[in-house]
C-alpha cells in the first residue's frame, strides 16, 4: 500500500490538504489555549500583592538635596520609566557633621509582590541592608533600605 495515493490522499484515505488544514486549526487551538492558561497564571500571581512600607536611608546629602527631597511627599516613583504602585509619605532629615552633611530618611508606602522568598516593589527587591534607588519623576537617590513591614503579609 503506498502511503499517498493517485488522488493525493494519505493512506487512501485523508487527503494531504485536508489534514495540514487540520493540524493548522489544532495548532491555533493550542496557542489560544496556552494564551489563556497563562493570563490566569499571571493572575495567581498578582494575588501575591501586599503594602509593605519601608524606610530608605541617603547618607551625607547636601542641603539642597535634602530640602528638595521633603518637596516629593506624596509622589509616585518611577521604575524602568513607568509609574509604579508606591510613593514617598515621610521625609526626615538629620544633620550629621558640617563636612558629612544630611542624613535622609525617606519612607515609601508600596504594593509590592512577594514572589520566591523575595519582596519586590516595581522590578527591585526589597529588604533591610539592601541598596535601592528611589526615583521619582523629579529625583533620584541611591540609598539602603533599613527598616520594612509588610501590612498584611
Amino acid at each position: 500500500m503506498k502511503i499517498i495515493d493517485e488522488k493525493g490522499r494519505l493512506f487512501g484515505k485523508i487527503n494531504l490538504i485536508d489534514l495540514l488544514v487540520l493540524l493548522l486549526v489544532v495548532a491555533v487551538v493550542l496557542a489560544v489555549g496556552w494564551k489563556v492558561v497563562g493570563k490566569k497564571a499571571a493572575a495567581a500571581v498578582s494575588d501575591n500583592q501586599h503594602e509593605l512600607t519601608f524606610t530608605v536611608l541617603f547618607k551625607d546629602q547636601p542641603l539642597e538635596v535634602a530640602e528638595f527631597a521633603e518637596t516629593q511627599i506624596g509622589k509616585q516613583l518611577v521604575n524602568n520609566a513607568k509609574l509604579i504602585p508606591a510613593e514617598v509619605t515621610e521625609v526626615s532629615s538629620y544633620f550629621d557633621a558640617p563636612e558629612a552633611g544630611y542624613w535622609l530618611y525617606v519612607t515609601v508606602k508600596a504594593t509590592a509582590t512577594f514572589s520566591g522568598n523575595v519582596w519586590q516593589v516595581g522590578s527591585q527587591e526589597v529588604r533591610v541592608g539592601y541598596e535601592y534607588i528611589l526615583k521619582t519623576s523629579e529625583f533620584e537617590l541611591t540609598g539602603i533600605i533599613s527598616g520594612m513591614e509588610a501590612d498584611n503579609g
